[in-house]
């Protein structure tokens, strides 16, 4: 736990990215399959 793996800033910022757009894909999934199943829709 003593050392950082990594200080060059372009690498934490591509890490960083990576996973909030990540994040936002999965968000998006997630949104389209709840309107895909929604159970309060009219017929």
């Amino acid at each position: 736990m003593g050392h950082p793996v990594t200080t060059n800033p372009f690498i934490i910022m591509l890490i960083n990215m990576t996973v909030v757009f990540a994040v936002l894909i999965g968000l998006s999934f997630m949104i389209r399959l709840i309107h895909v199943v929604d159970p309060t829709k009219k017929k």
